[in-house]
C-alpha cells in the first residue's frame, strides 16, 4: 500500500509554511488561531513547523479547518493552494525516500497526475527556495523579527538527494516492460531545474537514448510530451538548441499544436480539472478561453527567459487559433507588440521565432493596435 510505504517519510514543510502565511493573512497569532480552530496552540505550532504534518489531519477535520480559515478572512488564494501544498509534501516525501531505488514506481505521486505550475512551484519552493509565482503579487506581511525561515526550504543534503533521486526514478520508469512515461517526463522536467548543472549531462543522454527525434514525429503520441520535457529541461540547463529543434520540427500537424496549447493552458490553470495523464493534450481546444494563458505568455516574452522561443511559438499558435484574444484586452495586445519589438531588435531568438513575432506584430497592427511605451 502506498500509505504504508510513505508513512515513515511524511512531510509537512510546504503545507506548514503555507499555513503560517494563511494565519498571518488573517492576521492572527498562533494562540488566537488555535482558539478559533478548537485545537491546542502547540498543535498549530507543530503544523506550521512541519513536525506534525497537516496532511495527517483527518479529512473531515481538514475541510472544517479550511472553512474556518475562510470565515476568519484568510487570503483565499493561499487557502485554495492548500491541496497543492499537501501534494507537494507527498511528492517530496516519495522522491526523497532513502529506498527510492527499490520502491514501486507506480506508487510514485510524481507520476499520478500531470503537474501544474502551482504544484511545481510549491515543490521547487522547498528544493530551491524560490517563492511560487502565485505568491509574488500577494500582500505578504512584513519581515518577521529574529532568525525565521523565509520559506519551507529543505536541508542542503536533501536538496542534492532530490535531483539524484529524480534521475534514479526516470531511469527506472523508462526501463520497465511497460514504461511509466508520465513519471519519466516529469522527473526529467524537474531535473532540469537542478542549479548545480549535475543533471545536464544526464539529460543530454536521455535526449539521445530515449526521446523520439523531432523529425520522426508525424503526429502526437504519448512520447511527444516526453521529448518536449527533455528539450525544455536541456534549455533550463543552458542548451537551447534541442528545444529550438523541437519547436521547429515536432509540430507537423494541428494535433501537435493543439497539444502544446492545451498543455500550456492546463499549466497556468485554465483547464478546470487535474488530468491523470497526457491524453488530454491533443483533444479539441475547449473548456478554456485563453486570456490567462495569453497574459502568462506575454509577460514571459523576454530574452532573459530560457524558454523565450517556446513562449513565442505558443503565443503565435494561440493567436492563430484565437486571434480575438489580443483585441479583447488591448493592454495585453499593446504589451505584446512592445515586447515583440524589443525581441526583434535583438539577436537572442531563433529565426523561426523572428518570423512568428513579425507575423504577430503585423496582424495586431493591422487590427489597429500599437505600443504605448510600457514594454518591460
Amino acid at each position: 500500500m502506498a500509505t504504508q510505504e510513505y508513512a515513515h517519510g511524511r512531510r509537512g514543510g510546504v503545507t506548514g509554511y503555507l499555513l503560517k502565511l494563511i494565519r498571518e493573512s488573517v492576521p492572527a497569532t498562533q494562540e488566537h488561531l488555535a482558539i478559533a480552530l478548537s485545537v491546542e496552540r502547540a498543535t498549530v505550532q507543530s503544523w506550521e513547523s512541519g513536525r506534525r504534518p497537516f496532511t495527517s489531519v483527518a479529512f473531515g477535520q481538514a475541510i472544517a479547518i479550511r472553512q474556518k480559515l475562510t470565515m476568519l478572512g484568510a487570503n483565499a488564494v493561499l487557502v485554495d493552494a492548500l491541496d497543492d501544498a499537501a501534494e507537494a509534501d507527498l511528492i517530496l516525501a516519495a522522491v526523497l525516500d532513502p529506498h527510492v531505488e527499490r520502491t514501486d514506481v507506480t506508487q510514485q505521486p510524481l507520476g499520478w497526475s500531470v503537474l501544474t505550475q502551482r504544484l511545481t512551484d510549491l515543490v521547487l519552493w522547498a528544493v530551491l527556495g524560490q517563492p511560487p509565482t502565485f505568491l509574488r503579487d500577494l500582500p505578504i506581511r512584513g519581515r518577521r523579527r529574529g532568525p525565521v525561515a523565509a520559506g519551507p526550504l529543505v536541508p542542503v543534503d536533501e536538496r542534492a538527494a532530490f535531483f539524484t533521486h529524480l534521475r534514479v526514478l526516470a531511469e527506472r520508469a523508462i526501463s520497465r516492460r511497460n514504461p511509466h512515461v508520465l513519471l519519466h517526463r516529469q522527473a526529467c522536467f524537474l531535473a532540469g531545474t537542478d542549479p548545480t548543472g549535475t543533471s545536464a549531462a544526464w539529460l543530454t543522454q536521455r535526449d539521445a537514448r530515449n526521446s523520439r527525434p523531432p523529425t520522426r514525429f508525424q503526429t502526437w503520441t504519448p512520447l511527444w510530451p516526453d521529448a518536449r520535457s527533455v528539450a525544455t529541461s536541456l534549455a533550463n540547463q543552458g542548451d537551447p538548441e534541442p528545444l529550438r529543434d523541437f519547436i521547429a520540427r515536432a509540430h507537423p500537424d494541428d494535433t501537435c499544436e493543439r497539444a502544446a496549447l492545451n498543455y500550456s493552458a492546463y499549466w497556468v490553470g485554465e483547464v478546470p480539472h487535474r488530468q491523470r495523464d497526457d491524453s488530454f493534450m491533443p483533444l479539441a481546444l475547449a473548456d478554456w478561453r485563453g486570456a490567462r494563458l495569453l497574459r502568462h505568455l506575454v509577460e514571459r516574452l523576454d530574452d532573459s527567459r530560457v524558454f523565450v522561443d517556446l513562449n513565442i511559438h505558443n503565443t503565435w499558435a494561440l493567436l492563430t487559433a484565437r486571434r480575438q484574444l489580443a483585441l479583447d484586452d488591448p493592454a495585453v495586445g499593446r504589451s505584446l507588440i512592445e515586447r515583440s519589438t524589443i525581441l526583434l531588435d535583438g539577436h537572442s531568438i531563433s529565426e523561426q521565432s523572428r518570423r512568428e513575432l513579425t507575423s504577430i506584430v503585423y496582424s495586431l497592427r493591422t487590427d489597429g493596435l500599437t505600443g504605448t511605451g510600457t514594454g518591460r
